[in-house]
């Protein structure tokens, strides 16, 4: 049983989607699609080089990441992919959304760009690093001690071994030292502040006019979702995704519910991240990722293409 999973915001770059856009059509007619919705060049803005900045900023990299995926997954699906369910870390959650049929990919395009739009116009100060070799008990420590400094909270639970932290301005120099003294590891993730967390409230709050203006459809297959680690609720999706906004992702607890649900196979589409997390979470599965020309042959060849 196959599970797609989407990557989130970090995993924009320049080049994104290119190869799959320069050789198949079904790919171009995607991003047309977003440039007409967007009133901008998606392609020019995905790769060339003098948009790699530009492409960093949360309003530009959340569509970006957005229809480079769903470009993969239509190629994929089109080449006899029938996946039993889906789900994405963050943003990807969106995507998740529309490969399930459950919005249109120029609903969703239009909807992730109004959320990035917005996440950046009430954005707070701060940022996002992930912890490596530190454990739960030592980073709610870490946590419970920043607060003399601002505000620090988890944010993802990506991996057994790997949990991020979201601060902001004033705990984020703090958490990033202690950490260090505590012999962990610590990366920085390339987002704009401290997502997943309660100081994007005023931002879920106005983002919540555009979800419930959203009609949200039927899934062709189940979405598991960051916020409960359960199926997707389609009747409860607008009061959902706002919350998501502003809560803990919980990605190793929703691999673990696909992995009940019976999924042995996990192929992602985005970037290649994600199932080093799966991994992580369970050595058992089978794990592909799905980002251009090369990685698109190997998957064929070692078959996980077909239902």
């Amino acid at each position: 049983m196959k599970a797609i999973i989407f990557s989130g915001q970090g995993s924009q770059k320049t080049g994104i989607g290119q190869e799959f856009y320069q050789n198949f059509k079904i790919c171009r007619e995607v991003f047309d699609e977003a440039s007409q919705v967007l009133g901008y060049d998606m392609a020019a803005l995905c790769f060339e080089k003098e948009s790699a900045d530009k492409l960093e900023l949360t309003e530009y990299a959340q569509p970006a990441i957005l229809t480079a995926s769903i470009a993969t997954y239509k190629l994929l699906y089109s080449q006899g992919v029938r996946p039993s369910l889906a789900m994405g870390l963050s943003l990807g959650e969106y995507t998740a959304l529309c490969a399930s049929d459950s919005v249109s990919f120029t609903t969703a395009v239009s909807l992730v760009a109004k959320r990035g739009r917005i996440m950046t116009e009430y954005a707070a100060k701060g940022g996002m690093f992930a912890c490596i070799g530190i454990d739960i008990v030592q980073l709610k420590e870490v946590i419970s001690q920043a607060q003399s400094y601002g505000f620090a909270a988890l944010a993802n639970h990506n991996t057994p071994n790997q949990i991020v932290i979201a601060c902001d301005k004033g705990a984020l120099d703090f958490c990033k030292a202690r950490i260090k003294e505590l012999k962990g590891k610590v990366i920085p993730l390339k987002v704009a502040g401290p997502f997943h967390t309660k100081l994007y409230d005023t931002a879920a709050m106005h983002f919540e006019n555009e979800l419930k203006a959203t009609t949200f459809k039927t899934l062709s297959y189940p979405v598991i979702s960051n916020l409960t680690a359960d199926f997707f609720d389609v009747k409860n999706a607008a009061s959902a995704l706002k919350q998501h906004m502003v809560s803990p992702v919980l990605w190793v607890d929703s691999v673990k519910k696909a992995i009940n649900f019976g999924v042995d196979t996990f192929i992602e589409i985005g970037g290649d991240v994600l199932i080093k997390f799966v991994k992580d979470i369970d050595k058992a599965v089978k794990v592909m990722t799905v980002n251009n020309i090369e990685s698109l042959e190997k998957a064929k060849t070692e078959g996980y293409f077909g239902g």
